[in-house]
C-alpha cells in the first residue's frame, strides 16, 4: 500500500507539473470516493460492456484491451495468451452488437481503422469482414454461435473471472508499481527482477 501511495503522489506531481490542473482534480475527486482503495475489475468490466461497445468507441476498447497486454507482457504466458483469446472475443462481441444494433457502418470504421492489424495478428479474422455485408448474420453457421446468449453470457463470466485473477493476484499489481518506482528512480540503470 505504501508503494501505491508513493505512485500516486508521483502522478500527482506529473499532473501538476504539465499543467493539467483539470485531469489533477479530476484524479483527486476519484482518490477521495475510492473506498477500496485499490482496483475496480467491475469498474473495467462495466467501462467494456456498458460504455464502450454500447457506444461503439472501438478506438478506446482496443487501447484498453492494448494496454492490458502492455501491462501483463512481462507475466505468464498463459495469462497473455489468455487475455489474447478474451481481447478476440470481446472484439468480436463489439462488431455482433454494432450488427444487431443496426450500426454496420461501425463495423466498416472498425475494420478500416484496425483490419489491418487484425488480419495480422489472426487471419480467422478474413471471413469477419463479411459480416456487414451478410443479410441475417445470426443465421449465417459461421456466426451464429456469437449472436446466442450463452456465446455471450460465457464472455462476461471470462472476462469478470479474467479481471478478478489479474487485480486480486496483487503480486503482479505490486510487481509494476516496484517497477515503475524504480524506474522513475533511475531510468537509465532499468529493473532487474
Amino acid at each position: 500500500m505504501e508503494n501505491m501511495n508513493y505512485a500516486e503522489e508521483l502522478v500527482r506531481e506529473f499532473l501538476f507539473f504539465r499543467g493539467f490542473t483539470s485531469t489533477l482534480q479530476s484524479f483527486d475527486k476519484e482518490l477521495a470516493t475510492d473506498i477500496g482503495r485499490g482496483f475496480h475489475k467491475d469498474k473495467i468490466f462495466d467501462l467494456i460492456f456498458s460504455v464502450y461497445i454500447p457506444k461503439f468507441q472501438a478506438d478506446n476498447l482496443i487501447s484498453l484491451l492494448t494496454f492490458f497486454k502492455q501491462c501483463f507482457s512481462q507475466y505468464e504466458t498463459l495469462l497473455i495468451a489468455t487475455l489474447s483469446k478474451l481481447e478476440i472475443s470481446v472484439l468480436r462481441y463489439y462488431i455482433v452488437h454494432a450488427v444487431q444494433s443496426g450500426r454496420n457502418d461501425r463495423v466498416i470504421e472498425l475494420f478500416k481503422v484496425h483490419g489491418a492489424d487484425l488480419l495480422q495478428r489472426d487471419q480467422d479474422w478474413m471471413s469477419w469482414f463479411a459480416i456487414p455485408y451478410i443479410k441475417n448474420p445470426n443465421l449465417d453457421p459461421l456466426f451464429r454461435v456469437y449472436f446466442s446468449k450463452e456465446w455471450f453470457d460465457a464472455l462476461n463470466l471470462s472476462v469478470r473471472n479474467f479481471l478478478s485473477e489479474i487485480f486480486n493476484g496483487t503480486h503482479i499489481l505490486e510487481y509494476r508499481i516496484l517497477l515503475l518506482l524504480c524506474l522513475v528512480m533511475d531510468p537509465s540503470e532499468g529493473f532487474e527482477v
